[in-house]
């Protein structure tokens, strides 16, 4: 009862919120947790010209950047055939989106990807016990083969707003830093970093926050802090969304 309650309150506050509203919950590609995340980051980012949306699911991060940043390029990945059409399809009359039906990391070639029924749960590695445990609805997945680039080869084509910073967004359930690795020249082009860390394995062999953090600072960012968070059973958080800064 006490989730039915607080999610109601999540969406009246998106309903008369101005960059929200009704013609934002009546989209397919509404997210709760993606329109809150970006009205965190919009007041403390004014402005962004740039946002690669890396794990782009259907287009729900996209399309909440369009509402806080209507002005804003968005570089949207998704590796996934069937969530790539439904993305391809939500965005189609919006010129500001253009997307892309690969995964990022740090090669490029074809990978084994595990395509989960929990669309949002598809990743490079495989899910853990301890994700099944928390989130049942993760439990079944079957393997595909999606190619991948380096986003160092892909972003040659980017149009970079110079004026307004650029966002890049990680949200590829474990495959992070390979996605970084693969980014080694871009990553100087950057001004915001936001990926989703874990603070307990929900994917085998995925780095923790600690490695992660450590990562990224050495690349050059601070911490500005979580904007998002995924609690377990007993409020246990097994993930949070951070937000980060070039130094």
């Amino acid at each position: 009862m006490k989730e039915k309650i607080s999610r109601l309150f999540d969406v009246l506050e998106i309903l008369f919120h101005r960059k929200g509203g009704f013609s934002y919950l009546k989209k397919p590609t509404r997210s709760l947790a993606s329109f809150q995340i970006l009205n965190r980051i919009h007041s403390l980012i004014p402005e962004l010209g740039t946002v690669v949306d890396v794990g782009a699911n259907q287009g729900q991060f996209a399309v909440a950047v369009s509402r806080f940043y209507p002005r804003a390029r968005i570089y949207s990945f998704e590796p996934v055939p069937d969530t790539f059409q439904k993305l391809k399809a939500f965005t189609a009359h919006m010129s500001q989106i253009e997307v892309f039906n690969f995964g990022l990391g740090s090669d490029t070639g074809n990978i084994d990807f595990y395509q989960n029924e929990h669309s949002h749960a598809s990743s490079a590695l495989r899910i853990s016990d301890i994700q099944v445990k928390e989130l049942p609805e993760t439990a079944h997945t079957h393997t595909i083969t999606v190619p991948i680039k380096r986003l160092d080869e892909v972003a040659k084509s980017f149009h970079l707003e110079k004026q307004n910073p650029t966002l890049l967004k990680l949200d590829v359930q474990g495959f992070e830093k390979e996605v970084l690795n693969g980014a080694q020249q871009f990553i100087d082009q950057v001004d915001y970093l936001l990926f989703e860390a874990s603070f307990v394995p929900m994917y085998e062999g995925e780095p923790l926050f600690s490695e992660m953090h450590a990562y990224v600072t050495s690349l050059g960012f601070r911490l500005m802090g979580p904007v998002g968070a995924l609690e377990g059973s007993g409020q246990r958080i097994l993930q949070m969304d951070m937000l980060y800064a070039r130094l």
